[in-house]
């Protein structure tokens, strides 16, 4: 078997005089209490749920939406910005916006202006198609005159745009067909489509060699015998037991001719440039944590390391890159670590590192003016996630782009202390216990449930930070988890790592989220991947139980799930989730006890199928958690006989996400309520199990979109549960996803390798040495389970109304669903029509 890839430390090295003098001055960052909220701290610090601070000290605007691109017009005097919904124009020099061009959804790159012309382009890419270029022409102020669209036929989610110098030829990357197509700018026809790697990215031209560049994120084609996965509608070559990529190429080709070949480069290859002279071509590498510098002559290329920090860590994730005027600095968008990465030319030592500029949170896109000055694309601009005093949601999007100065080289090196303080955030003391291997905790069971703020569900509990007004699935619905904070311990200050299901899944498999899934959160032109079915989101650091030095024995219910059922002779056949039965179908073979042919899973991760428990359902809101937990009590019985059980379990349950009040489901709050009796069922047989003793339950939400909170929008639902997790009482210490899977870690001696895994703090102060045995009675909700929602028919006003909405949700894409709508019919549902929404304060 292939060890996993280890982690590069060259370059790395480089900057521990950096490190030891940042040890040595006074401490950038005060340290945080240990019960500091998310969100912004004195000073103007901004604490976020990745572990990392950011402070507001640039020249910068807001706006709605996530910007991913931007590019200057040849003046320099207008900024385009792409963002989900929309083009921004922006003054060139003062920044402040001048006019927005309203979008399809855009693709997660690909914006140009064409040359000798006053005509903006921009890729358009939805989740099923159609996809198109957005054309826009402008007067000589930059408003927009008039748009037109050029169809692309299929889904080929357009990509990077480049053009020709005289602006007569466009050229498109289509990620979907593993192509560049040629396009005749003035008749607006396709001349060409030339095939290209996998996954084709960004384009540059070099006009004087007549080539044409792209980088390939999903490296060159496949080959035999390499493993493979699917990315979107393309297999690429993956590791065979992480499921990532495992090349990365870019495709040079001679224009005249139309001749391609592929040059490798580091993994995930993202962003291009070239210096003015045209002699280098730069390759982000987001995947490798690198730059390659290409020599167009010799095509001899230097690869140099971006480091994360903290040092030694995966994560930087470098994926945008611009030149200097002058062509001697590289500047590098690094989303992983807040920040630009400044590279110099040396003379004959090539490339090297030089400093850092801070910058907003994740940075996306990078242009570099005339004079040196910097224009940055931030994704996530400050993390604000408040619409309204006191009305967070985790989809209320803002991000930033800022204005920074052509750097100093003092500049540079104060900005790089400023970083590696940045990302490494220190808190006060959370005492509890420092060393958790010592328990002796041999199983962990790792739930994880769908969408609920914590002030949805816990704000009627009497103590914690709460406002009972947002309260809207309380005890009598979920009895299990009110008993359980009640009886062990209520965590008022915890956090998802993501926004949606996109990235929250990859949160907590992986401890990272890719670039490329940050670009895409909104569209997702190439599928929505929250199972980590397109091989391009999965981390090349692996899933954060995969250590060579500490294997651990793992079991998955329900992650990475795709759907099966079984034939009369007990074989698994994959079916589509159009294909699954109505909600009151399952519910009554769950009544029957003949569920048990026709649920069932298999992984959409290739390299994780044998860790699979083929008979727990797949997540879908058709089938009943009830389901979920006789699926595990069936498991746990044998397991019981034979004294087998593995290190870690994983479990998906959904039925606390709802369908809304559409008519065929059960209501909201019986959905939520299944949920929670499913849950309390799962706890009370491992309490009663032989493998109690030396276990230890986690359970959160894989995100908190589906609801609004008073503190942050990620503010959500954290259970721990064993003998040896302290009873009774509340625990305001700050955590948030990548604690909780670097508690596992550090109980099961699994090494952290990314940087969100290695700046996160276990949570400590839950635990206690001595334990405690006593087992956990499961509670019935008071809400039948059975509710179900009227049918359209017996509704009127805002009833009708909601259920009219609720029947447009997708059963198979439910988070494809406008959050907004979704929100607000939970909402009306659970607190009546007549109150006002919160974020209306």
């Amino acid at each position: 078997m292939q060890q996993l890839p280890t982690l590069a430390l060259a370059g790395a090295i480089a900057l521990l005089p950096a490190a030891l003098l940042l040890s040595k001055e006074k401490r950038i960052f005060e340290a945080l209490g240990s019960t500091a909220l998310l969100g912004r701290q004195p000073n103007d610090v901004y604490l976020l749920a990745t572990n990392q601070l950011l402070r507001g000290w640039r020249q910068q605007w807001t706006m709605p939406g996530r910007p991913v691109d931007l590019a200057f017009d040849s003046r320099q005097t207008l900024l385009a910005v792409l963002n989900h919904n929309a083009i921004h124009l922006l003054d060139g020099s003062a920044g402040a916006e001048v006019a927005r061009i309203p979008s399809k959804p855009t693709s997660y790159t690909g914006l140009a202006f064409r040359p000798g012309t006053r005509e903006l382009w921009a890729s358009e890419a939805g989740r099923s198609g159609p996809d198109g270029l957005l054309i826009a022409s402008l007067d000589d102020s930059g408003q927009p005159k008039e748009t037109s669209r050029i169809v692309l036929e299929g889904h080929p989610v357009p990509t990077g745009i480049t053009f020709s110098e005289d602006g007569g030829t466009a050229w498109v990357g289509l990620s979907n067909q593993n192509a560049v197509a040629e396009v005749n700018a003035a008749t607006r026809s396709l001349t060409r489509q030339i095939g290209v790697g996998a996954v084709p990215y960004s384009l540059v031209v070099s006009h004087k060699r007549r080539q044409l560049y792209v980088s390939n994120r999903g490296g060159r084609r496949p080959e035999a015998p390499d493993t493979t996965a699917q990315s979107s509608e393309t297999t690429v070559v993956t590791h065979p037991d992480t499921g990532a990529t495992a090349t990365g190429t870019i495709s040079i080709i001679d224009l005249p001719t139309g001749t391609e070949r592929q040059l490798a480069v580091g993994l995930a290859p993202a962003g291009l440039a070239l210096t003015p002279d045209e002699g280098t071509l730069a390759v982000a590498n987001a995947h490798s944590d690198s730059v390659a510098f290409v020599d167009l002559e010799s095509l001899r290329s230097q690869e140099v390391k971006i480091p994360a920090y903290p040092l030694g860590s995966f994560g930087s994730t470098p994926s945008a890159i611009a030149f200097s005027p002058d062509g001697k600095t590289a500047y590098v968008a690094c989303g992983g670590i807040n920040a630009i990465s400044v590279l110099r030319h040396t003379g004959g030592k090539g490339w090297a590192l030089r400093g850092a500029i801070p910058t907003g949170w994740y940075p996306t896109a990078i242009a570099a003016d005339r004079n040196g000055d910097l224009r940055i694309a931030n994704v996530k601009g400050a993390g604000n996630t408040e619409r309204q005093p006191g009305a967070h949601n985790s989809r209320y999007w803002e991000g930033s782009v800022w204005r920074v100065p052509a750097p100093r080289d003092g500049q540079l090196q104060a900005g790089l202390r400023e970083v590696i303080a940045a990302n490494s955030p220190q808190f006060t003391p959370h005492r509890g216990v420092a060393d958790l291997s010592s328990l002796g905790i041999e199983h962990v069971f790792l739930i994880i449930k769908e969408n609920r703020t914590y002030d949805q569900v816990f704000s009627d509990l009497p103590i914690g930070k709460r406002d009972p007004t947002l309260l809207m699935y309380g005890r009598d619905v979920t009895p299990n988890h009110h008993a359980l904070a009640e009886e062990y311990l209520l965590f008022d200050n915890f956090y998802s790592g993501g926004a949606i299901s996109f990235d929250g899944h990859q949160w907590l498999m992986q401890g990272f989220v890719s670039d490329y899934v940050e670009r895409s959160l909104t569209s997702a032109a190439r599928g929505y991947s929250w199972n980590m079915a397109d091989a391009l989101t999965v981390s090349p650091a692996g899933f954060f139980w995969q250590d060579a030095r500490r294997p651990v024995t793992l079991r998955l219910y329900g992650p990475f799930s795709e759907h099966i059922k079984w034939t009369e002779d007990g074989q698994a056949v994959p079916i589509r989730e159009a294909d699954l039965l109505p909600w009151s179908e399952y519910w009554r073979l769950y009544q029957e006890g003949k569920w048990r042919d026709a649920v069932g899973s298999r992984s959409a991760v290739p390299a994780l199928q044998k860790y699979v428990s083929a008979r727990y359902p797949a997540s879908s809101m058709f089938i009943p958690d009830q389901i979920r937990a006789a699926a595990w009590l069936a498991e746990l019985a044998a397991r019981e006989k034979s004294g087998d059980l593995p290190n870690l379990l994983i479990f998906t349950m959904t039925s606390d996400h709802t369908m809304g009040t559409r008519p065929g489901f059960p209501t909201p709050r019986a959905m939520v309520a299944d949920n929670d009796l499913a849950l309390g069922r799962m706890v009370e047989a491992i309490t009663r199990s032989r493998f109690w003793p030396r276990s230890l339950i986690l359970v959160t939400e894989d995100d908190a979109q589906d609801g609004v909170d008073h503190v942050d929008g990620r503010r959500t639902l954290a259970l721990l549960i064993g003998p040896h997790v302290r009873r009774g009482g509340l625990d305001s210490n700050h955590y948030n996803h990548s604690s909780m899977i670097r508690t596992i870690q550090d109980i099961l001696r699994i090494r952290p390798r990314t940087r969100y895994l290695q700046s996160a703090r276990a949570m400590q102060s839950a635990f206690t040495t001595k334990a405690d045995l006593r087992p956990y009675q499961s509670l019935v909700p008071k809400v039948s389970l059975t509710e179900m929602n009227p049918p359209l028919k017996a509704l009127q006003g805002k009833r009708k109304w909601a259920a009219a909405q609720s029947l447009r949700i997708n059963p198979n894409q439910v988070d494809e669903f406008p959050a907004s709508v979704m929100n607000r019919i939970l909402w009306w549902d659970a607190k009546g029509y007549s109150t006002p929404y919160p974020d209306a304060r």
